[in-house]
């Protein structure tokens, strides 16, 4: 009762005048249901409307904040870093060219033998005994660009045939293996 004693008050009056006219219906006749009932409501209901608004004016006014609204985030083509990688193969000094090769070929096959690792079940020696012959595509290219000795060899005629185009051998058949291997991986899944 310390906030609203009037209002606590008005309300405790009315919850029990309701109980007497239900526990003693007599006392309704007291009470004329028409014009005085109503008026009483308004009355209440304008008082309660008073009592918001008055509440209203002596607080802060707080608005929504929306969010930022979505951004397009642009990620990088799938393989953008690989030809990047693959065009850095011919520049820089010889070492470097070298270790870029070197790098190009451990990636591919390091990828290679985790896919037959997970595909046939098996320990990465047995998947490197796999990229040692070249079983692993039908790809001979492919196969010979990863594979040992007893790999399969590319034909005469598909070296003369990637020498007129505009790639250096090693790139050709980097991306060529490169296309080996996400086939591989693709079959996988």
């Amino acid at each position: 009762m310390k906030d609203r004693p009037l209002v606590t008050v008005v309300g405790i009056l009315a919850i029990g005048g309701g109980l007497a006219v239900v526990f003693a219906p007599e006392l309704a006749g007291f009470l004329s249901a028409g014009a005085i009932f109503v008026k009483l409501v308004g009355v209440l209901t304008l008082v309660q409307g008073l009592r918001v608004v008055q509440g209203r004016r002596n607080r802060d006014l707080l608005q929504a904040e929306t969010g930022d609204p979505e951004t397009n985030v642009t990620l990088p083509t799938p393989g953008t870093e690989f030809d990047e990688r693959l065009l850095k193969v011919h520049s820089g000094a010889r070492k470097e060219r070298f270790r870029a090769r070197k790098k190009i070929r451990a990636t591919l096959e390091s990828s290679l033998v985790e896919a037959i690792v997970q595909r046939e079940g098996c320990s990465r020696d047995e998947a490197r005994a796999q990229v040692e012959t070249g079983e692993w595509t039908d790809d001979d290219e492919a196969a010979a660009f990863l594979g040992g000795p007893s790999a399969p060899r590319r034909s005469w005629r598909e070296w003369f045939r990637q020498s007129l185009g505009g790639q250096t051998t090693f790139q050709h058949r980097a991306r060529r293996t490169a296309d080996a291997v996400s086939e591989y991986v693709e079959e996988t899944r």
